[in-house]
């Protein structure tokens, strides 16, 4: 009887014991459906995505800099700003190498393993640090293999960086002398001053007295948050004044000293549209060209960004771009051989996902004979017949 009794007490754990097992092998077939699940979500997406690229464009911002001036009563009127002013820091190369490894990741199915001259140009403003950022950018887009190494143990290779200088410059910063851009830029000061005026004359008197430095223009505020907000980022405690001016609205009025430069239509077709141009060029020799590049690297200023953006259409927001902020191009072959422009846009180096944009006035898909049609009013015929006044 006792060894009956303990046969019935054995069955329920001998069911336990199968139950456990049971549950134990559910849990694992859902880890490992799971993670099938998730490598199928990570992998096959940018499979689809290259299935159809045929080539990226990349304009991106430099990395983080030192002030490129300051003001009389700034108490850090004589810190010794490594490498002095506006050059790219240690910070700054780091954030755009960041940049490169994302753009290893996200495109080197198209960019290919390794840099090739045939298939990839880089282009730079003429300053310092936008040339050192894109070398940071190129040094992780394009590490060389072990056998690649022309040194042993040295994980990089020289990449060509193909600069304009500043008084020749009608693409990146477009600083060659153009009367009718001038024209136009002197014109659209005047009419934001009579706009603000009357509203921003008791900012810019106390600016002016707190600064030691005449304020009079929204131009003078951005100069001046942007060494505030380099200050402030590199550790120094701003003087207590700041207080009031250093916020928000300091930054939105910045913004729009931006936006100015791109205020009229001559304005955008004379300062955003050749590099416009130049992109849809490159996207129209993927037609004509038997071996067209696969990629173009940028490396330009925040007004660049903002520039072009805004020439494409987006001036329903005001726009200040943060170190290494990149705007993409992407051009897929898409039904019926045609092909479809796609932007996308990167906030930052911390950020892992670039945002989607849709082109104003280009309807989904937006196709590159639509979009020729959608800019045709600020891509310019021939920039230095237009500059004449």
């Amino acid at each position: 009887m006792d060894r009956a009794r303990e046969r019935n007490m054995r069955v329920p754990e001998r069911h336990r014991s199968r139950k456990l097992d049971i549950c134990v092998s559910v849990v694992i077939l859902g880890i490992f459906i799971g993670s099938t699940l998730l490598a199928y979500t990570a992998f096959a997406f940018p499979t689809i995505k290259h299935s159809t690229l045929q080539q990226v464009v990349f304009l991106f911002r430099h990395g983080d800099r030192t002030p490129t001036e300051t003001y009389p009563k700034d108490p850090y009127i004589n810190y010794a700003w490594p490498n002095g002013w506006g050059a790219l820091t240690k910070k700054g190369m780091l954030q755009l190498y960041t940049v490169g490894q994302w753009i290893r990741h996200e495109y080197g199915v198209t960019i290919g393993n390794k840099f090739e001259s045939a298939t990839t140009i880089i282009r730079s403003s003429y300053a310092d640090r936008c040339i050192m950022s894109a070398q940071a950018l190129l040094a992780s887009c394009f590490k060389p293999s072990p056998e690649d190494m022309f040194l042993p143990g040295l994980a990089w290779t020289p990449v060509p960086v193909h600069s304009i200088p500043r008084n020749l410059d009608k693409l990146i910063t477009v600083k060659a002398p153009c009367p009718r851009l001038e024209e136009a830029l002197k014109q659209a000061y005047l009419d934001e001053a009579k706009r603000s005026s009357a509203k921003m004359a008791e900012y810019y008197k106390e600016l002016t007295e707190h600064t030691g430095k005449n304020i009079s223009t929204i131009t003078d505020v951005e100069f001046l948050y942007n060494t505030l907000e380099i200050e402030e980022q590199h550790g120094l405690q701003l003087p207590e004044w700041t207080q009031k001016f250093y916020n928000n609205e300091m930054r939105k009025i910045a913004a729009r000293s931006l936006a100015i430069f791109t205020n009229s239509t001559i304005q955008k077709r004379l300062l955003g549209g050749p590099l416009l141009k130049e992109i849809l060029s490159h996207m129209e020799e993927i037609r004509t060209d038997p071996k067209p590049k696969r990629s173009y690297f940028y490396s330009a200023h925040d007004i660049t960004i903002v520039n072009v953006l805004r020439t494409m259409g987006f001036t329903d927001e005001l726009l200040k771009p943060d170190y290494g902020a990149t705007l993409i191009f992407e051009l897929h072959l898409v039904n019926n051989n045609n092909l479809e422009v796609k932007a996308l846009y990167l906030n930052n180096t911390e950020t892992r996902i670039a945002h989607p944009l849709e082109i104003p006035n280009c309807v989904t898909p937006c196709l590159l004979q639509h979009l020729k049609q959608v800019w045709r009013k600020v891509i310019p015929n021939d920039w230095d017949a237009e500059c004449k006044i």
